[in-house]
């Protein structure tokens, strides 16, 4: 009988604990109880996390916050935000990242600047690559140039020409990863030890079967993700042999590219602590940090310019005033199938200047407005409130609350950007010196990039690398559509075309 009231007290007592601690506590004494609540049951953690198990997230944030507010309470312990005080705030305040970063982008279990938890150490760890992806350094590159004519000219646009004359219909989004691949491996590499997923279709498409495992949480994940680290790893090796022929040797016909990201890395690691004296160590630093660099140069790179393909192939009118623009670059980029050598070609640049293709009106509205419209990263950059709290458009909101905004729930603000919804290139069209574009207040709702010490670190680079294929290719063709079935973006944190394709055929214009 004592046992049996023990057992019973027992029972009832934590029966009362629960009840206050999940249900009471977070629904009437927690300080998030005054936040509007995104649902009625969001005090709860099973409302959010079904959203994103079932891939409706983005859209249920927004709706949140279109009927609530700007403040709106996703879970017990997690807030989003949608307001430029809150973008401020957590992103420009230093506030340190969540936890899910770790197991989402942390490669050769080593942290990254993707991965890394704390401002300070990522702040460090940036400062000694960001040199190498500044605006001023990618324009000016050499490197940039010249491994830019070559996946132009002997890869992207050869394919592209046969494609044209045989009458073939491309995907265009299969064909942007393996070009973003391309040049961000050359990049970080050196041209030599770059892929060359444009032309070598059974690499990439061993490639990309092994990413899709990993990204989308397939049977084989791990063993997928392992290879995928030993092809980084091994072109980390290759990029470091050659950084040390060329100190020997400088650069030539055989080795025409340095490895600038790499040799930047690691030479700036060598001279900052005695943590990297251990070649071993050294190495996962290096290749943990670059394989996310390919990661972005073929994911998200790959998502805006489909994108930007899609829209254009939907609008000939838009195409023609595009090419008509682009036809005014000094030299233009016409593509000669059966370019001759001249003797005099080394006089006269291949390309030209990017700053010249930078701020092309049309352009540069197409390329910020798809970015607006589409972004590859719609999804919440979730941080953590510090130990102080905060207080956002007037709600307190205590230390160590997940705490988010995503560029879907800005880039949608009709009063921002009227008809949201529209792909209006125009908007950005009465731009600036510095080949931006749009209203002020445009700008500071434009949030593709992210914002703060954590933002995209490559977007210079991206930009660049970008609007010169959209340049290259509607200098010398058009594009219509053949097959757009599942063209609309997934809802997820990183946002690619339901269907893994947008199929086009391609026009030779002379």
């Amino acid at each position: 009988m004592y046992l049996l009231v023990l057992i019973t007290s027992v029972f009832i007592a934590v029966l009362l604990f629960s009840i206050y601690h999940y249900l009471i506590l977070p629904a009437f004494i927690s300080p998030l109880s005054k936040i509007p609540n995104a649902h009625s049951t969001s005090f709860l953690p099973f409302w959010i996390w079904w959203k994103r198990r079932t891939g409706f997230e983005n859209r249920s944030i927004f709706a949140a916050h279109r009927e609530r507010g700007s403040v709106v309470r996703l879970g017990p312990n997690e807030v989003s935000v949608a307001s430029l005080d809150g973008l401020r705030q957590i992103y420009m305040g230093g506030f340190n990242k969540d936890p899910w970063y770790i197991g989402e982008f942390r490669n050769y279990n080593t942290p990254n600047l993707v991965s890394m938890m704390d401002y300070k150490p990522h702040s460090s760890q940036k400062r000694m690559i960001t040199n190498v992806y500044s605006k001023s350094y990618v324009q000016n590159s050499p490197d940039l140039q010249t491994l830019s004519e070559m996946i132009l000219n002997e890869r992207l646009l050869p394919l592209l020409q046969s494609a044209a004359d045989n009458k073939s219909a491309v995907n265009v989004y299969d064909l942007a990863g393996a070009a973003g691949m391309d040049f961000m491996s050359a990049y970080i590499f050196g041209i030599t030890n770059s892929t060359n997923y444009i032309s070598d279709i059974p690499s990439r498409e061993h490639y990309f079967k092994l990413w899709r495992k990993k990204e989308r949480r397939l049977p084989g994940r791990a063993i997928a993700h392992e290879e995928l680290q030993s092809i980084c790893l091994a072109r980390c090796k290759a990029a470091d042999d050659l950084a040390q022929q060329l100190t020997i040797k400088p650069a030539s016909s055989s080795f025409p590219t340095k490895p600038v990201v790499y040799s930047q890395f690691s030479s700036q690691l060598a001279h900052k602590s005695s943590e990297y004296i251990n070649p071993h160590r050294k190495q996962l630093v290096i290749a943990s940090e670059l394989f996310d660099h390919l990661v972005a140069g073929h994911d998200t790179g790959s998502i805006s310019l489909t994108y930007i393909f899609y829209e254009l192939s939907k609008n000939p009118g838009l195409q023609s005033s595009l090419r008509t623009e682009l036809l005014t670059l000094s030299p233009p980029l016409k593509y000669h199938a059966n370019k001759t050598e001249d003797a005099d070609s080394s006089s006269t640049p291949a390309l030209p200047d990017p700053r010249s293709i930078d701020v092309l009106p049309l352009l540069n509205g197409i390329f910020y407005e798809s970015l607006r419209l589409y972004t590859a990263t719609p999804g919440p950059q979730p941080r953590i409130t510090p130990p102080g709290g905060t207080t956002i458009d007037g709600y307190a909101i205590p230390g160590g609350v997940r705490i988010s905004t995503s560029a879907r729930c800005l880039h949608q603000n009709e009063e921002v950007y009227p008809e949201p919804m529209a792909f209006k290139p125009e908007r950005w069209m009465d731009g600036d010196e510095k080949g931006f574009g749009g209203t002020e207040e445009m700008r500071r709702w434009f949030w593709a990039f992210s914002s703060g010490g954590r933002m995209c670190l490559g977007r210079n680079f991206a930009t660049q690398v970008l609007k010169l294929m959209i340049a290259a290719i509607y200098t010398n063709y058009t594009t219509t559509i053949v097959d757009d079935e599942g063209i609309e973006q997934m809802d997820t944190y990183t946002a690619r075309p339901v269907g893994d394709k947008l199929i086009l055929q391609f026009h030779r214009v002379e």
